[in-house]
């Protein structure tokens, strides 16, 4: 996880090591791309999950990803705004994450740009638009 923190100091907002085998990245949304290829890609960490979750600050997305080898995890934070959250999908790097991220669109209200499959997955057809089960009351 050193080479990461060095190859993208400039791009990391802040790192936080929960312990010595669980880290947790702040990175801007423009860059998650980049980050999720490195990882999964060039450090082939096996890709957990992507966790979403109404917070003050915003929509925050976690996205884990297992180091088996070393037994380590290291998840990439995203904060997105309450108005218009929106972030490039992941789904072309990783096709297992299209169906967590039609289900953060229904229950969060964030839009995956790019997504090759924005179908409904969880609510029914006449669910109403623009009301997500898992958004705080304002």
């Amino acid at each position: 996880m050193m080479s990461m923190k060095s190859i993208f100091s400039d791009r990391i907002l802040e790192w936080f090591e929960k312990s010595e085998k669980r880290f947790y990245i702040l990175i801007d949304a423009s860059n998650l791309l980049q980050f999720v290829d490195y990882v999964f890609n060039e450090v082939r960490a096996r890709y957990i999950i992507v966790s979403g979750i109404d917070t003050q600050a915003g929509i925050e997305l976690v996205y884990h990803f297992a180091l088996d080898g070393a037994g380590a995890v290291v998840s990439l934070r995203v904060i997105l705004p309450h108005e218009n959250p929106r972030i490039e999908s992941i789904s072309p790097i990783i096709t297992g994450a299209q169906w967590i991220e039609r289900e953060i669109r229904e229950l969060l209200g964030v839009e995956f740009l790019h997504h090759p499959d924005p179908r409904r997955l969880l609510m029914a057809e006449d669910w109403p638009a623009c009301v997500y089960p898992l958004r705080r009351e304002k």
